[in-house]
């Protein structure tokens, strides 16, 4: 039987995995008019040869902007024996003034079959000195996962939105990360990817007589693009998580919410209709109605506001970017621990 992946990806340089340190070295005396440059280290984990040859590009783009060192896990578990291959390269760019180049290196490990027990040696053995670590996980977490390797990530980035089973999953990482002392951050790409909606939500309520019906809405329904359903939970999620709303009662895609102060309760929707992760929010209070969707035919977000008396404005958004590079990119740049995140997590558990 033949192996499954065969990488067809331009990988480098194939090295033993006993002799990869030696090997960068030569790497880096052969050119001796690159600068090497690595502020970080970024691990990332896949599965499938065209996901490694994807995340070897990604990678070629992170470099342009976050000199780190990369270390590329690739698992193949329909390998029929344990073996792991290597190989070294180095991604390099221009300076802006164009006077030299600037190089990043990239370790390449495909593990086959049941290798699952090796990605913490594999990381830490090849971390660049005292380097933060970022790690990458594209994926479900296996709930065999070795808790060791979370004590030497600081940033533990992921995409909740590719989860078949949120709520699973969240279980499996909750349950691992409370196995062992650690001081990684938490780093939802869905998350990241609503940057945009929290802020047009928030800007919906910035005017002083806008802001007076925040404590009024009695109504809201969100919805969603098909396979998004995680997505507008989020959004749902730190909404009542911001208004500090309690779950009263919960069928499939209806939700009842009660007030802190006790006032009533709001019944949520969740709707799956339109082409986007959210496409759009509609909040109801008393006489006046709040909404936010994708402009018609076009890709800004456009703001509704309705008072009583006739009183409308109407503002179009620029929309926000969606790309995995935009997404890691975003994620890098504005830092954090994301307490506002873990306070919407917490929110949504009840509702996933």
């Amino acid at each position: 039987m033949a192996d499954t992946i065969t990488p067809t990806f331009s990988q480098g340089i194939p090295v033993e995995v006993d002799k990869i340190d030696r090997e960068l070295k030569k790497l880096w005396k052969q050119d001796g008019t690159a600068t090497r440059a690595s502020l970080m280290n970024l691990a990332i984990y896949c599965e499938g040869a065209e996901a490694m040859a994807r995340n070897t590009a990604l990678i070629s783009d992170i470099t342009q902007s976050h000199a780190c060192r990369s270390i590329l896990i690739g698992m193949d578990f329909d390998a029929p024996q344990s073996h792991v291959e290597a190989w070294i390269s180095a991604h390099c760019h221009m300076t802006k003034a164009g006077a030299k180049q600037i190089c990043c290196e990239q370790i390449t490990f495909l593990l086959r079959g049941n290798s699952c027990d090796l990605i913490p040696n594999i990381v830490f053995s090849h971390l660049d000195s005292d380097l933060p670590l970022y790690l990458w996980w594209q994926g479900e977490f296996s709930e065999e996962m070795d808790e060791q390797l979370w004590t030497w990530v600081d940033r533990l980035i992921f995409d909740s939105q590719s989860w078949n089973d949120p709520k699973q999953q969240f279980a499996v990482l909750r349950e691992s990360l409370a196995k062992t002392k650690t001081r990684l951050i938490l780093c939802d790409l869905n998350w990241t990817r609503l940057l945009e909606w929290r802020q047009a939500v928030a800007g919906l309520f910035d005017g002083p007589a806008e802001r007076l019906y925040l404590q009024k809405i009695d109504r809201a329904v969100v919805s969603h693009a098909p396979g998004h359903r995680s997505t507008a939970l989020l959004l749902v999620g730190w909404i009542i998580a911001q208004l500090g709303w309690k779950i009263e009662k919960k069928e499939k895609d209806s939700f009842t919410f009660s007030k802190p102060d006790g006032s009533g309760s709001v019944p949520l929707e969740i709707r799956e209709e339109g082409t986007h992760a959210v496409e759009k929010l509609v909040l109801s209070a008393v006489a006046a109605s709040f909404q936010l969707g994708y402009e018609s035919g076009s890709s800004y977000l456009h703001e509704e506001i309705h008072l009583p008396e006739g009183r409308n404005c109407h503002y179009l958004l620029p929309p926000g970017k969606d790309t995995l590079l935009d997404l890691f990119n975003e994620e890098l740049w504005r830092g954090g621990k994301h307490k506002v995140y873990l306070r919407a997590l917490d929110a949504i558990e009840a509702l996933l």
